[in-house]
C-alpha cells in the first residue's frame, strides 16, 4: 500500500549522496519516530534524571526532534551541542560537567571540535553509550570502554545500533527497506508530508529480518 501525503508541520533535510534534499514532516510522522526511539532508549534501562547530548544541527530536525522527545519521554535530561568546528568547548565541558550516559549522533566534525579544544574524545565518551556515524565509528571503534554504537542515515530513514546487535534497527513499520546490488531502496509505509516509493541510497546493505523482541520490530540492516 503507498503511504498518502499530509501536511506539513515543519521543513528539514534529508541528506542522498552528499547533497542536502528539503524534507517536509507532518506531526504523525514525527509522533511515530518519537515512539520508535523511545522503544529503543527504553531497552538501554538509562536511570531516570540522567543526562544525554545531542550534539546535531538545525538541519537534522526531522530526526533529532523526534529524539529528543523521546529522551525527555524516557525520564532523560537532554543537554545540547552544535555539530560544528566551533562548539568543541561547549561539548567537552558538558561531558566533563554532567553525568551524561547517552550521546548521539556524534559526526566527525563534533570529534575534530573537542580535538582543537585540548581534549581527546575517546576518553570523555568512557562509560557512555555513544551513537556514532559511521566515519566516527571508525575512529573510536578500537578505544576502550566506550558502548559505542552504531548511527546511519539512508537518505530520510534513520538505523541505530541497540545493544541486541545484529544489525542497525529500522522502524518497520514506518519503513520497507529493499537491497537491491550496490545500492538500497527505501519506501515510506504509512503517511507522510513527503511520501517516497523506492528512493534510491547508494549505500549496499543486507538485512537481518530477525525480531529480537516485540518491542524491537525489524528490520536491521547490516553494513
Amino acid at each position: 500500500m503507498n503511504a498518502t501525503s499530509t501536511p506539513a508541520s515543519y521543513i528539514a533535510r534529508y541528506m542522498l549522496g552528499g547533497a542536502p534534499h528539503l524534507l517536509p514532516v507532518g506531526a504523525r510522522e514525527c509522533q511515530r519516530a518519537e515512539e520508535f526511539f523511545a522503544r529503543v532508549i527504553r531497552e538501554e534501562d538509562v536511570a531516570r534524571g540522567r543526562k544525554a547530548l545531542i550534539i546535531a544541527t538545525l538541519a537534522e530536525a526531522a530526526t533529532m526532534l523526534p529524539f529528543e522527545r523521546a529522551l525527555i519521554k524516557m525520564g532523560l535530561i537532554v543537554c545540547n551541542a552544535e555539530a560544528s568546528p566551533y562548539d568543541g568547548a561547549r561539548t567537552e565541558a558538558t561531558l566533563r560537567r554532567f553525568d551524561v550516559a547517552v550521546i548521539a549522533p556524534v559526526c566527525g566534525t563534533a570529534l575534530d571540535a573537542i580535538a582543537v579544544t585540548g581534549f581527546d574524545a575517546a576518553l570523555l565518551f568512557r562509560g557512555k553509550i555513544v551513537w556514532a556515524k559511521p566515519d566516527v565509528y571508525a575512529r573510536l571503534q578500537n578505544a576502550p570502554g566506550i558502548d559505542l554504537r552504531r548511527w546511519l542515515d539512508l537518505g530520510p530513514v534513520t538505523a541505530l545500533e541497540t545493544r541486541h546487535g545484529g544489525g542497525l534497527l529500522v522502524d518497520g513499520r514506518e519503513w520497507r527497506v529493499e537491497p537491491e546490488g550496490n545500492a538500497t531502496y527505501v519506501s515510506s509505509r504509512l503517511d507522510r508530508a513527503m511520501p517516497f516509493e523506492r528512493l534510491r541510497i547508494p549505500v549496499a546493505v543486507k538485512l537481518n529480518e530477525h525480531t529480537y523482541n516485540a518491542n524491537l520490530p525489524g528490520p536491521r540492516v547490516i553494513i
